[in-house]
């Protein structure tokens, strides 16, 4: 998959620093991915979940190129996770800190070197490689918030993104896709929600898929995608001419008609259709 040329500053993302000695440890039977496998060229996707396996929030792991982590995060959720993650450290020898002086911020093609330039910490969106660079910039740089290439190149690439795409405790991480985007080890130990998680990817036959809608309109979310009287799910998030929308599997295979949204008739692409 090709990315198309774009730079923007994420304002919906935060950045927690973690320093000490223990500052990757603690967090590696908390999270779906440990934190362990991050370089300095190397960020890992991740998340945390609540006991009954729902998505808290999505991470990204960030090398801080001194031992500890820099990590992306929701900024609507920043308070409560440095909270929740302050918790969870126990007795391990780690300090949290909520970096308001640090945004994040995205690239792809030639707008990659501007976004490297100016980055503390920087590396490929783990997500996908049609995403490009994802960065720790310093707040006072002048990269500006222009997300509507981003935005449509993750439609595109099936990546969901918190707050932008669902909020806390709504959803599961196989709903949003988070097995498929390398953001779940399920060989790694324990992490919270564990017992959830791994008992539905056991079982196979995901029920629910974040799946990329187009058509001609513009997509927005909450609006219901059906065929005919059939409820398949709802739109997340959009734009103009795209989509991304929670929707049964199993009813999207069986569908006899066309699929529409608000009387509009769509394409459906799956994640996991090849």
């Amino acid at each position: 998959m090709t990315g198309i040329d774009f730079i923007t500053r994420l304002t919906h993302r935060a950045v927690i620093h973690i320093t000490g000695a223990d500052s990757r440890d603690f967090l590696q039977r908390v999270v779906t991915r440990g934190p362990q496998g991050v370089g300095p060229d190397r960020a890992l996707g991740s998340a945390l979940l609540t006991p009954q396996g729902k998505v808290l929030a999505d991470l990204i792991f960030f090398d801080d190129s001194a031992g500890g982590l820099l990590v992306d995060v929701p900024s609507s959720e920043a308070d409560g996770l440095l909270k929740r993650f302050t918790l969870y450290r126990l007795r391990a020898k780690a300090q949290l800190t909520l970096r308001d002086d640090l945004a994040v911020a995205a690239a792809c093609g030639e707008s990659e070197g501007a976004l490297k330039a100016v980055a503390l910490a920087s590396a490929s969106d783990p997500r996908s490689p049609a995403l490009g660079l994802r960065a720790i910039i310093p707040a006072i740089s002048d990269i500006a918030a222009a997300p509507a290439a981003w935005l449509a190149a993750k439609a595109r690439a099936f990546v969901t993104e918190m707050p932008v795409d669902y909020t806390p405790a709504e959803v599961f991480s196989t709903d949003v896709n988070h097995d498929l985007l390398d953001m779940i080890d399920y060989k790694k130990g324990c992490f919270v929600g564990q017992e959830v998680a791994s008992r539905m990817h056991r079982k196979g036959g995901v029920r629910k898929r974040t799946a990329y809608l187009t058509g001609d309109r513009i997509f927005s979310s909450g609006l219901d995608v059906t065929v005919g009287d059939t409820p398949l799910g709802a739109l997340l998030s959009g734009g103009p001419g795209y989509g991304l929308a929670l929707v049964r599997v199993d009813r999207l295979e069986a569908a006899p008609e066309p699929v529409t949204v608000d009387g509009h008739a769509v394409t459906v692409r799956r994640p996991d259709a090849g």
